[in-house]
């Protein structure tokens, strides 16, 4: 029987769309082989090697036929009405893909009601552009109707899920061991304690008269009952009612959700709904900076809407990510969660891993056995812990069989170092083989080795569940042996074929990101660059200029240079910026500047005009420095110009005031007042207050706005300050806050009252001075000392209204206070008891007991105060004892998260580990895999067995 040609002519053009999405767009291609009626294919998007869950539906139509109504620009596709109606109705995106398969090009085009037309009789039309190849141009359209197609469904389904019809396993509580009798199906009995009560004042506010929206994050190790509290929280009744009887709903009702989507539901959060963010750090730490700090910002803005009220955001989190999310920054430290730190201010509520005595007294006499016999037996565990069955997997570790034992330390080990929770079998089983001793390998050369620990692991222990928890696209390490390998391993440095298993196996692209930031925190550079440059993109480049930057510092500047261009090549232009601006000018000629900007701004960086413009301009190019600035000034900065200025002031004054006249408004009164800030700087302040007294009478106050801002802060020059404001025209003044400011420093306090009253009866928004939200917004014009006077006079209302204004534009007023010793966080006894056991390690040290300092050290480091182990190394080194001093050393420089921006600091791990090694290459070249300091990295490439070799450079 001969196959008809329309079947070959069809299966070609379904084969010729598949290669232009997997290798033009790189989505993934589903073919819908089985009962078409009318859609051939699904297409998901990807973004950054993660499958987004984007979905469009295709349509392929191949073949001459299908060209035959050429129009201008395009053709018409042609279809009857059903066709059309069935594809306006499906649940995803159409796209309709006409296949030429002589030119081997394919066109397509969304189906929607604008884009058809009506014929005659039953057929319909769609026009389908010329322009609109399927290529990588049309990623961007198409994941923008897949994104658009999303919404679309969420606007027809709720988001949200009945408090009442969610079970504990649905809200991810912790599985218990069995039960018997009246407890056989149910959680173990439930015990009230401290930090219940704070729950439960939350629910009588949400629930009360005023119906109070609030946030609680409860902070505690594993299996602490962290979840279950907030479980017993929703149904326990307070005041005669609770959140399930009152009719709340809970959202996400399944959790994990991606972060993106997440974002694209929160807005359909309304009142009576819990936010559920059991392990908040699926949404606070792990999604890249952008992501969380949008979902931080959401969160925020839902808590302060009060037309979306009462919601409660209620999370739980262990303490390591509550440090890692609250913790302020050191000088020079980038402020990664700054916004989620702003969220989460006040919101902890610590839940203790241990009883109190009272509390066992009660568990003891429970009639839940499971309860009663946790009370009893719970040696070296919490109550919570041992229902969860961290005994008995904790046995189940320590008696595992080698191949078991490597499985689980992999699983461990990528999980503390920045691994998703699901672990892929293929990653899994690559990484695992490394932890296998000589010994050990033989049994494991067998095929089926994997397979059969894997098999063990699945199953339940005699009072635990599965160690490992099959998932859809691989498997989950338990909470609480996740947790214990934090503490067990910390001091560990995989080894260098688990990093091969990471670079070449199926892992998450941002999962990839977070364990070279780790390698790199831990002085593995070269294993660092490796992954990002495999990870690929403008993140990765970010990264790897962070890494150059490390270099320049150092006057490693032929490596500097490297990285840059490899950065470069990832896509992040900023690199050739800084590099020619800032780190690296020592190193690089003045046309070798200029080279290197002008190669910045062909890539599409605008932020290199402007200095561009600056070195054109010293350099003697006036023409050249002016052209530039205007390409500057036409995407909306004035800076190009204000370095021109600057230059000009110097030796030609009047051309520089000059240059300013002859410029647009808007750009005049910025470069205007960068020139008045630039004379008081260089102490030409006559000449200052000349130039923006001027620019006043010629109704542009910004620059004697600007003089008054930077003289008011010195007690000398108030009366210079108040003469001048005498001179100031109040109708030319833009923002009123930032004169309130100034009042504010004059102890002008009927002056604050009333520009505050002004701003706050104005409709236009504050400006918006910085808009990168990952970092801590400088807001000169907007600090304490307004709120304080405005405190201070009584203005509570006024200061309620302030602080609202801020919030809605989505960043607070710059406080962070020191909290009173009865409020600190919830890690307060901890510290107390991390530094408690640093000042035995120093007792003890000093004295010599080495022995007893080493074991105090140990304790404090589990606590998070590594200081202690500091000062032990520092005092073996000083009593000449080096083996041991280097091991500790290197011990701590495996524990520490520390980033690149103190890597050269006096107190970081490297460097005390160069120091005790007597070579400074270390901090430079950093370590490999084993400890031992590394190569020149950045002149190898990655062999196949993963190790580095000598490369070009």
């Amino acid at each position: 029987m001969r196959r008809p040609e329309s079947a070959k002519t069809a299966s070609a053009g379904v084969t010729q769309v598949r290669q232009a999405v997997e290798q033009h767009l790189d989505w993934v291609f589903r073919e819908q082989p089985v009962e078409d009626y009318g859609i051939d294919a699904h297409i998901e998007a990807v973004g950054d090697g993660n499958v987004l869950g984007r979905l469009l539906a295709l349509q392929i139509k191949s073949g001459s036929s299908y060209f035959r109504s050429p129009t201008d620009g395009g053709w018409w596709f042609r279809a009857d009405s059903d066709h059309f109606a069935y594809w306006l109705e499906y649940s995803l995106p159409v796209a309709v893909v006409l296949v030429d398969l002589t030119s081997r090009l394919c066109y397509w085009q969304l189906v929607t009601r604008s884009a058809i037309e009506r014929t005659q009789g039953r057929t319909w039309k769609l026009y389908v552009p010329r322009h609109h190849v399927l290529d990588s141009s049309a990623v961007e359209p198409l994941l923008a109707a897949a994104e658009a197609g999303a919404l679309s469904r969420l606007d027809r389904q709720p988001v949200t899920a009945p408090v009442k019809g969610l079970t504990a396993n649905a809200l991810e509580v912790h599985a218990a061991l069995p039960g018997t009798g009246a407890y056989a199906e149910a959680p173990p009995h439930y015990l009230v304690r401290t930090h219940d009560h704070q729950l439960d004042e939350q629910v009588r506010e949400a629930l009360g008269p005023h119906a109070r929206s609030g946030i609680a994050v409860l902070v505690g190790p594993s299996a602490s009952g962290k979840t279950r509290a907030l479980y017993e929280a929703l149904h326990r009744r307070v005041d005669g009612m609770s959140l399930a009887a009152a009719g709340w709903r809970i959202w996400p009702a399944v959790n994990p959700l991606p972060p993106r989507r997440f974002l694209d539901e929160l807005p359909h959060v309304g009142p009576k709904t819990v936010v559920w963010l059991n392990e908040a750090q699926r949404y606070m730490v792990d999604p890249e900076a952008d992501t969380r700090a949008e979902i931080a910002n959401g969160l925020r803005e839902l808590l302060g809407d009060q037309t979306r009220g009462p919601v409660l955001v209620w999370g739980t989190l262990w303490r390591e990510y509550w440090n890692q999310l609250t913790r302020k920054p050191a000088d020079l430290e980038p402020d990664d969660f700054v916004v989620a730190r702003r969220l989460l201010d006040g919101a902890h509520i610590r839940v203790p891993d241990r009883f109190t005595p009272s509390d066992l007294a009660a568990a003891r006499q429970s009639d839940d056995k499971r309860l009663a016999e946790a009370a009893t037996h719970s040696t070296g565990v919490g109550v919570t812990q041992y229902l969860a069955g961290a005994v008995d997997l904790v046995e189940r570790l320590d008696t595992a069989t080698a191949a078991e034992r490597a499985i689980i330390h992999a699983a461990m080990d990528a999980r503390r170092l920045g691994h998703d929770e699901i672990v892929s079998e293929i990653f899994l089983r690559n990484a695992a083989r490394c932890y296998l001793t000589e010994t050990d390998r033989p049994p494991a050369d067998s095929p089926t080795w994997f397979d059969t620990a894997v098999a063990d692991l699945l199953r339940s222990g005699k009072a635990s569940g599965p160690i490992l928890h099959q998932e859809t696209g691989g498997y989950r390490l338990d909470d609480v042996l996740d947790h214990k390998g934090r503490l067990l391993r910390r001091s560990e440095f995989p080894p260098a074929k688990f990093w091969s298993a990471v670079a070449e196996s199926n892992v998450p692209a941002d999962s990839r990101l977070r364990m070279a930031d780790s390698a790199v925190s831990r002085l593995r550079l070269g294993i660092g660059l490796r992954l990002y440059e495999v990870a690929g993109g403008k993140v990765a480049g970010r990264r790897i200029t962070a890494l150059a930057a490390h270099c320049a510092r150092q006057k490693a500047f032929e490596a500097a240079e490297e990285l840059v261009f490899r950065a470069t090549n990832a896509g992040e232009t900023m690199a050739l910026r800084m590099w020619a601006t800032s780190w690296g000018r020592e190193a690089l000629s003045d046309q070798r500047q200029i080279d290197l900007l002008w190669q910045a701004v062909e890539l599409g960086d605008p932020k290199a005009l402007a200095p561009l413009a600056s070195r054109l301009e010293q350099a003697g190019d006036k023409v050249g420095a002016e052209s530039v600035a205007r390409r500057a000034l036409n995407l909306g900065s004035h800076e190009g110009f204000s370095a021109i200025v600057e230059w000009r002031d110097l030796d030609y004054p009047d051309e520089a005031e000059q240059l300013i006249s002859a410029l647009p408004p808007g750009a005049r009164s910025a470069v205007l007042a960068d020139l008045v800030s630039f004379r008081e700087s260089v102490g030409d302040f006559d000449q200052a207050e000349q130039l923006a007294l001027a620019a006043m009478e010629a109704g542009d106050a910004e620059g004697l706005i600007t003089l008054l801002e930077l003289r008011v802060s010195s007690q000398e020059k108030q009366a210079e300050v108040r003469r001048l404001l005498n001179r100031l025209r109040p109708d030319l003044v833009r923002d009123p806050l930032r004169l309130a400011l100034i009042h504010a420093h004059l102890g002008n306090h009927g002056k604050v009252r009333s520009l505050v009253k002004r701003r706050l009866s104005a409709e236009r928004e504050l400006p918006l001075l910085f808009g990168d939200q990952d970092y801590e917004l400088d807001l000169p014009a907007y600090t304490p000392l307004l709120l304080d006077t405005l405190h201070g006079m009584g203005e509570t209302a006024l200061v309620t209204e302030l602080q609202e204004l801020w919030h809605r534009q989505r960043f607070s007023p710059p406080q962070e206070e020191e909290q009173p010793e009865d409020e600190q966080g919830p890690n307060d006894l901890e510290d107390r008891a991390g530094d408690a056991y640093a000042t035995l390690v120093e007792f003890h040290a000093t004295r010599g007991e080495l022995q007893m300092a080493e074991e105090f050290a140990g304790n404090a480091e589990a606590l998070g105060a590594d200081h202690g182990l500091v000062f032990l190394i520092r005092t073996l080194h000083e009593r000449g004892e080096q083996a041991r001093a280097e091991q500790l050393g290197l011990r701590l420089v495996n524990n520490t998260s520390v980033g690149l921006w103190g890597l050269t600091d006096a107190t970081n791990p490297g460097s005390l580990l160069a120091e005790i090694r007597g070579n400074s290459d270390v901090v430079v070249l950093g370590l490999e895999a084993d400890g031992t300091t590394a190569a020149p990295w950045w002149l190898q490439t990655a062999v196949p067995d993963g190790s580095w070799a000598a490369g070009q450079g």
